[in-house]
């Protein structure tokens, strides 16, 4: 052990560090084709970080992964090829890609990396067409592809869930169509990221909200202004197309792009290419429904205008034979008439005497009673007014009562009052002022 210790090569971090990357750079002289999914995707003003991984082939688990970066150099170049490509898309998480690297790690953090260089996009599409392949070959397994087309169309749409940006283009494109038909839609917005690592978690967010909405809607549309192809790719997505099958309304798709169809136009019920198209679609529903209404109208009043003349030409008909047979009743009738006209004097002449006679009855009737009540009530007026005399305070007064004030207010017990206070009396004719020298009770007037 002493003699290990003795011969031992003692190492700073650095130095191992730097050891370590020219083993890895003798072991990988050269630029390598790595090929991996993208995780955690981050870009500075500069540079881009990620994690290239390695996932288990039958289950979602990482089994290996890697840290890499783009440079500022290289990342323009990689952006060029891929705009450039058959289908241009951009990195992203969850896509797998082929990347041309250099095997490095850098001494002072002691981590192995990627430098990535280089990109095959051929890979990296036909992974994404794989990718979607699969997923529309699971949906028609499952049988969702075509669950949302069956949905009946409402024959009047008018009240829409709309899922798009906010104060985007496509949003004002659909809207202002909307307004211009002059008819009344009434729109309930939900405002989705239409690209990016969101699109997924607001676009089915907002299928579940406008499917339990308290509104009664009639359809719902997701739509987004033009862009590329990796804009596009946010909706090859199977959670997307899986809210939209289950979909209880019918989902009309917008998505803005004049080439490409995604997994969200294939499960839509109906997939139209610019959301003004959306729109223009609805009004047309909207304006079949009126030009029905009106062709329905017209019908109508054709058919009640015919049906109005054969039933007058069969109310002429029965006028004329209703004529006759009147003719015919009267002149068959006409001594019976004139005898039932003649009762009918008497009875009246009758009835309007006997009337007479009772209404004069009951006039003498209210007259005298009438008379007597007004007696009854002068009697009673009389014997209220004597009273109201009687308790008239002048007439009180002028029996030898008066009254005794203190600050303007009537005294009715001696006890309110105190030695020297200065009390009013009021006679019936007069009043006079003195003053309290002695204050008694009921009792010491009876002694």
């Amino acid at each position: 052990m002493d003699n290990f210790l003795k011969t031992e090569k003692l190492y700073t971090i650095s130095e191992l560090n730097n050891t370590i990357r020219k083993l890895i750079r003798n072991e990988f002289p050269d630029y390598i084709w790595v090929c991996g999914e993208i995780q955690d995707l981050r870009k500075d003003k500069k540079h881009i970080y990620f994690n290239l991984v390695q996932k288990h082939p039958e289950a979602d688990q990482i089994i290996a992964q890697v840290k890499s970066i783009i440079f500022e150099d290289s990342k323009l170049f990689i952006f060029k090829r891929l705009k450039e490509a058959d289908s241009a898309f951009e990195l992203k998480d969850d896509i797998e890609v082929k990347l041309l690297c250099k095997v490095d790690l850098y001494p002072k953090w002691g981590e192995y990396r990627l430098i990535v260089v280089d990109v095959d996009p051929i890979y990296t599409l036909g992974k994404v067409a794989q990718n979607r392949q699969r997923i529309i070959e699971d949906l028609k397994r499952r049988g969702l592809l075509d669950k949302n087309k069956i949905l009946p169309l409402p024959i009047l749409p008018l009240n829409i869930g709309l899922i798009t940006s906010l104060g985007s283009a496509a949003y004002y494109d659909f809207i202002n169509e909307l307004k211009t038909s002059g008819y009344g839609f009434n729109v309930f917005i939900y405002n989705s990221y239409m690209q990016g690592k969101f699109v997924e978690r607001d676009v089915v967010s907002a299928l579940e909200l406008f499917n339990n909405f308290e509104e009664n809607l009639d359809v719902i549309v997701i739509t987004r202004g033009g862009g590329s192809t990796a804009d596009l790719s946010w909706f090859d997505n199977e959670r997307i197309a899986e809210a939209i099958a289950k979909s209880r309304l019918p989902v009309i798709s917008g998505l803005g792009h004049q080439i490409n169809t995604t997994i969200t136009d294939l499960v839509a019920h109906t997939s139209l290419k610019t959301p003004t198209k959306v729109a223009q679609f609805l009004i047309e529903v909207v304006r079949g429904f009126l030009e029905e209404i009106k062709y329905l109208k017209e019908e109508i009043l054709n058919e009640v205008s015919l049906m109005i003349e054969r039933e007058k030409k069969g109310l002429r008909s029965l006028a004329v034979g209703l004529d006759s047979a009147i003719v015919k009743y009267f002149r068959d009738h006409l001594t019976q008439l004139a005898e039932k006209r003649r009762d009918c004097l008497d009875f009246s002449q009758y009835f309007l005497a006997s009337r007479k006679r009772e209404l004069f009855q009951r006039w003498e009737l209210i007259k005298t009673y009438l008379t007597n009540l007004l007696k009854r009530e002068t009697q009673k007026l009389d014997h209220l007014r004597e009273k109201i005399s009687l308790l008239e305070p002048s007439n009180i007064l002028k029996r030898g009562f008066s009254i005794t004030l203190k600050n303007k207010k009537v005294v009715k017990d001696a006890s309110s009052l105190t030695f020297g206070d200065t009390i009013e009396t009021i006679f019936f004719k007069g009043r006079t002022f003195s003053r309290v020298e002695k204050i008694g009770d009921s009792d010491e007037e009876k002694d």
